[in-house]
């Protein structure tokens, strides 16, 4: 299990991009705001400054947030028909998942001018609340009488649901460590759209989620 949720994190900013560069020509002012705008898209589910930077409209950035989120889901495994897991559980996956996004702590700092882009400071605050989940998980499961369970779909289900529970309960308490800090480059494309790294973006995922992925 614990390779199956390693991978749930670094989806979201990558499916947000999709949305595409800035519509307009940035100035080193307007810059962080732009950046700040896709992280709260991707993180908050928060459209309307990405929209004005985009020209996108709200139906669309919806819809790629929501394509962030599915492929969450099926990033951890739970919409996999060959395990059974319940609509239920699954349902109750997703606010998980949201809820884990949306409580993500970042800074965005000023903007510097890069070549024909700009270099924008992002300072990163890790969760740490899950430092200790995959030894929680096990001693969760531990306590459960092997015989009470008679089929592979019922174990499946008694992990997820003991995931669900020790996530959402530290989810409910979250913990950050020191800020790190990422340097976001903004440069244009191939046609000449300025547009945010990638890369960066994973980067970000993978300092603030770091727990999760050891």
């Amino acid at each position: 299990m614990k390779k199956k949720f390693s991978l749930i994190i670094t989806m979201a900013a990558c499916f947000c991009m999709l949305l595409g560069g800035c519509g307009k020509k940035l100035t080193v002012e307007d810059a962080p705001d732009y950046v700040k705008s896709a992280l709260d898209t991707c993180y908050k589910g928060e459209f309307e400054a990405y929209m004005e930077f985009t020209n996108s409209t709200e139906e669309e950035a919806q819809a790629l947030y929501n394509d962030g989120i599915d492929a969450n889901m099926e990033a951890s495994g739970i919409t996999d028909s060959a395990i059974n897991i319940s609509q239920e559980l699954q349902d109750q996956y997703r606010q998980l998942f949201i809820g884990l996004l949306g409580i993500s702590k970042y800074t965005v700092g000023e903007a510097k001018e890069d070549g024909d882009g700009f270099t924008v400071e992002v300072s990163v605050e890790p969760f740490t609340m899950f430092d200790s989940l995959q030894d929680d998980l096990i001693n969760e499961i531990s306590t459960v009488d092997p015989s009470t369970l008679t089929t592979e779909d019922e174990m499946n289900t008694l992990v997820y649901q003991k995931m669900y529970d020790l996530m959402s309960a530290k989810l409910n308490s979250p913990e950050y460590g020191e800020p790190q800090t990422v340097t976001v480059h903004i440069q244009p494309d191939d046609d000449g759209i300025q547009t945010i790294n990638e890369e960066d973006l994973v980067q970000i995922d993978t300092i603030m989620y770091a727990s999760m992925l050891e």
